[in-house]
């Protein structure tokens, strides 16, 4: 790994620390989410902002069309509304609810082929509840978990739905997806 390398994993890797409000104890896991994203970012050539895949949305509209439907989960607002921001300006269709509950309402009334959730969420069921329902339910229907409280592995979670650590990053949102 070059020097330029190692320094841009360590600056991310601090960073993702900071956003998680610097918890004693998560500077592996930290480092580890930033050299996945270096490694993305080497393997795509893409830029740290995802820009580039916006833009190539934009230009392909017939791939945009294409693009899939997406509901996003989350409790916290600015969370919700930053990720869908940024899914809708990559040329997907995006649905998002605050809770589980209003989630199955989407969920019956649309085609769903990605569900973004976080696990820890009020309502009459959490993250994983809404996650054991829409594999019973919609089989099809990929995955992803999110959380910033809770670290799962592969192993943790059935065949067919991925995990993410918070804070996302969109790069690796974006590979999981497509």
């Amino acid at each position: 790994m070059t020097d330029n390398a190692t320094e841009w994993i360590a600056t991310r890797a601090y960073a993702l620390w900071e956003l998680a409000g610097r918890p004693f104890g998560a500077d592996e896991m930290h480092w580890q989410q930033a050299v996945l994203e270096r490694r993305l970012l080497e393997e795509t050539k893409a830029s740290t902002d995802g820009q580039e895949v916006i833009e190539r949305t934009r230009a392909d509209p017939l791939g945009a069309q294409s693009s899939s439907n997406i509901l996003v989960v989350e409790d916290e607002p600015i969370l919700r509304y930053d990720t869908v921001d940024f899914l809708e300006r990559a040329g997907h269709r995006v649905l998002e609810a605050a809770n589980a509950d209003e989630a199955m309402v989407f969920l019956r009334r649309n085609d769903i082929d990605t569900l973004f959730t976080d696990i820890d969420m009020p309502g009459s069921m959490d993250g994983l509840g809404l996650v054991k329902r829409v594999r019973a339910d919609w089989p099809s229907t990929k995955v992803i978990v999110t959380s910033g409280l809770i670290a799962l592995s592969h192993d943790d979670l059935e065949t067919g739905v991925s995990f993410i650590s918070k804070p996302a990053s969109r790069l690796e949102l974006l590979k999981l997806i497509a």
